[in-house]
């Protein structure tokens, strides 16, 4: 009877202390620009909640996020195709590190930062 009732006051403590390190960290803030797409790419999920959007706007916004990343992904693919006939293998080589991935979390670090 003893060691139950330890086990179950250990239980609850230790459930305890798991909700206040959760409670302690900060919240993830949702991303606006993706960060596992190109560089200005907006992420869907993200930018729905940020703006809180509900209802049919939900849809409709992810429409106009589908078609802007599309257009956003073409549009690098063009740039590039047309600078290769302009920019030495080296220029090119920083054009690519302007588009990669990596960027979009450094944009929605400052973002954050210039928040409201």
């Amino acid at each position: 009877m003893i060691i139950r009732f330890s086990l179950v006051v250990g239980t609850i403590l230790l459930g305890l202390s798991l909700t206040t390190v959760d409670a302690q960290s900060p919240a993830k803030a949702p991303e606006i620009f993706c960060n596992t797409m190109q560089a200005g790419a907006l992420c869907p999920t993200g930018t729905v909640s940020v703006l809180k959007l509900s209802g049919p706007k939900v849809q409709q916004w992810l429409d106009l996020v589908e078609k802007y990343n599309d257009t956003v992904e073409d549009a690098t693919r063009t740039l590039k195709a047309d600078a290769r006939n302009i920019l030495t293998p080296a220029q090119m080589a920083e054009l690519d590190r302007w588009m990669e991935k990596g960027l979009n979390p450094e944009v929605n670090r400052l973002l954050l930062s210039r928040s409201r």
